[in-house]
């Protein structure tokens, strides 16, 4: 039988078809045998399929793991989408545009990429293009920015940037899908950020930008993830793609990473994620692209073949359970507090000297067994006081419950409980401000272990209203008043111990740090607290009922 060639409206019919054929029937996705976090995944996601989306405006926001390193991707079909940048560039939006035209989709693609940016980036400088009307917006953090901070990471910015870039875009737009894209490990920076090199570090460096991107998701409110570098993991697990190209391309497989790095995408690797895109943004089943003439597969040099394969995989990873997500943060202002040592009674009662923390009270209840914190690494605009008791320079260790009576501004140091954690541990921070000002100060906590190191992603962003509820010129409500002797002069007055002082706190939990299992942080010992305006009196812990 002699076939005639498919032109491009052929191929369209023939996409829908299959497309509608494809939907008609019940389908799972294969199981990975490589990762066990694409294995143990638990919330449900979207079918394929339900709430196809198949027309609208979109915006593409990154840097080069958006536009491209290289061509062919850079440039490709750049003449069908919008550059708001004016740059030429076509690359991953480029190929998107390309998979929705096969499936006979009608969407209008925009890119906004700049090399190297990252979102609080895009936010300083592009706000005027990322805060037009869109139907729907792509978020690409900078590559290593969600990892943790000892991997070289920014987990704080990066939850800043897509905080604020997701409130800027529904501000014009409230009704506006927003998504997070999931970004890959690589061989080079498996290495460059302290990971194992090989598939194991792959798989961990995943497993840290999976958490990240997640945690984004469900505690900012994005529509989902298009899990991409997810899919990555998968094609290596299956054996199509090669986990270490530096050896050479093992015969039979590709090359998801570009050969002059081993970091940014190939055309493979670029190809893989519009498609995991193409999948998660409209709904449609992968698995009916196309891969001949007139398709990107095929201007982009990639083999009906592997292009089935990646078709496969895009759509095995969109089909995959989310994540569960982690209880939401409620972190708990304590409400009263009691006190020993130099204590005159009243409401709130007046610490004039030396005093010891005894008990704080939350809505959980009364607490009494508190241990305290040793503090080190600290900076700080003034001397550090108490934090148990007044360390002898700002990077001495303290340890107990004490209320000195010196005055500083943290700025970041770390806390080291020695005792493990638990599903019942509370943490807690009483600080003070002065009377004539509110309680509380925003401030970022971390879960670190023995060496510092930050644990994971876990952090929580706590907010000076999260503390014990004090108004500015008001005490009644404060834990306790406190005149200090030592410190700066707009703390102390003049006389040192003219101007009055108050005690907060705020209490909080491993679950709103974001940890849903103990076990995960196992070799967390300690909190890092950041805040350029927090004054901690004391850190430290207890365990609820």
């Amino acid at each position: 039988m002699r076939c005639t060639p498919l032109n491009e409206s052929s191929l369209v019919i023939r996409a829908r078809l299959l497309r509608l054929a494809a939907l008609t029937l019940l389908v799972a996705g294969a199981g990975c045998a490589g990762d066990p976090e694409l294995e143990q995944d638990t919330a449900s996601t979207d079918e394929l399929g339900s709430g196809l989306v198949t027309s609208g405006s979109i915006l593409f926001v990154g840097n080069s793991f958006t536009h491209g390193n290289e061509e062919p991707v850079y440039s490709y079909n750049k003449a069908a989408i919008t550059d708001a940048n004016g740059s030429a560039m076509g690359g991953v939006p480029g190929i998107f545009k390309q998979l929705t035209v096969q499936a006979g989709f009608t969407f209008n693609v925009t890119i906004e990429a700049v090399s190297s940016e990252t979102l609080s980036g895009h936010y300083a400088t592009k706000a005027s293009i990322i805060g037009r009307v869109w139907d729907n917006v792509v978020l690409q953090e900078q590559s290593t920015r969600p990892l943790p901070t000892e991997r070289g990471g920014n987990p704080t910015a990066f939850f800043t940037g897509t905080k604020d870039l997701r409130n800027l875009a529904l501000a014009s737009n409230p009704s506006a899908r927003m998504f997070l894209y999931e970004t890959w490990a690589s061989p080079a920076s498996v290495t460059a950020q302290g990971y194992t090199a090989g598939t194991a570090g792959l798989q961990a460096m995943q497993s840290d930008l999976r958490s990240a991107y997640f945690k984004a998701r469900y505690d900012l409110g994005f529509t989902n993830v298009a899990r991409a570098g997810d899919g990555y993991l998968r094609a290596i697990d299956q054996g199509l793609a090669d986990p270490d190209p530096s050896n050479g391309i093992t015969p039979g497989t590709f090359n998801l990473w570009s050969a002059s790095d081993s970091r940014h995408a190939s055309k493979y690797g670029s190809y893989l994620s519009a498609a995991v895109l193409f999948a998660k943004i409209t709904g449609a089943d992968p698995r009916t692209l196309t891969s001949g003439t007139g398709t990107a597969a095929a201007a982009l040099g990639i083999s009906s073949t592997d292009a089935s394969n990646l078709h496969r995989i895009a759509y095995e990873i969109t089909t995959l359970p989310d994540p569960a997500p982690v209880p939401a943060s409620v972190p708990l202002p304590a409400t009263r507090a009691s006190f020993t040592g130099s204590v005159a009674t009243g409401t709130p009662p007046n610490i004039t000297g030396v005093a010891q923390l005894g008990s704080l009270t939350t809505s959980e209840g009364t607490f009494t067994n508190l241990v305290g914190a040793t503090a080190n690494g600290i900076s700080g605009t003034n001397t550090p006081n108490s934090r148990g008791s007044t360390p002898a320079s700002a990077n001495a260790a303290a340890s107990g419950l004490t209320i000195g009576d010196g005055a500083n501004n943290l700025g970041s140091g770390n806390f080291q409980f020695g005792t493990a954690f638990t599903a019942k541990t509370r943490f807690f921070i009483v600080e003070t401000a002065l009377s004539s000002g509110t309680m509380g100060d925003d401030t970022v906590v971390t879960l670190i272990n023995a060496s510092n190191a930050q644990v994971g992603s876990f952090s929580l962003s706590l907010l000076a209203s999260q503390f014990t509820a004090s108004a500015a010129g008001n005490t009644s409500n404060a834990l306790a008043t406190i005149n200090y002797t030592g410190g700066v002069a707009s703390v102390t007055g003049t006389p040192a111990g003219t101007v009055q002082s108050k005690l907060g706190a705020v209490t909080f939990s491993l679950a709103d740090l974001g940890v849903a299992d103990v076990a995960s942080v196992s070799t967390a010992t300690g909190i890092r607290l950041v805040s350029s305006t927090l004054d901690p009196n004391v850190v430290g812990l207890y365990t609820a009922p």
